[in-house]
């Protein structure tokens, strides 16, 4: 076989391009969707009590004590994902992805050149420095990079 996976997928001829959820490194299984929704209930519960206590609108309270655990585990997630470690191959050689690492450094991005088996040279960025290592390979002539934000 001399073709990659790829080459024999399926077109995906008029599906809506796929919309990323709100969590980008959590896959939550049953268990973890039900510990979710549970705190989430708590914490709306915590929020109605406590409009009813301070003589608030219980509809807010409830509501804005129902979402911080969502925007909590958010935050935290993409927290995580900015701290991962991203890479990129455009098939450049390796002095001019070394030159573009060179150019990300001096902009105060930590960028690493990867050589694999096959001779190919990558990037390797963390993905909190995309848009700055979109700005520099656009600027050496390379397609941008799908920052994913």
């Amino acid at each position: 076989m001399d073709r990659r996976y790829a080459e024999y997928m399926p077109l995906r001829s008029g599906m809506p391009p796929h919309r990323r959820g709100i969590l980008r490194t959590a896959e939550l299984n049953v268990i973890g969707g039900a510990a979710v929704v549970g705190t989430c209930l708590a914490t709306a519960g915590l929020g109605f009590a406590a409009g009813r206590f301070l003589g608030l609108p219980v509809a807010i309270t409830a509501s804005a004590g129902g979402a911080l655990p969502l925007l909590l585990l958010e935050g935290l997630d993409r927290r995580r994902w900015r701290a991962m470690l991203a890479g990129y191959g455009w098939g450049g050689a390796p002095a001019e992805v070394s030159a573009v690492a060179a150019e990300l450094l001096l902009r105060g991005v930590v960028a690493n050149v990867q050589v694999h088996d096959d001779e190919s040279t990558s990037l390797r960025y963390r993905n909190a420095d995309a848009d700055v290592v979109s700005i520099v390979l656009a600027e050496h002539g390379v397609p941008a990079v799908d920052c994913g934000l």
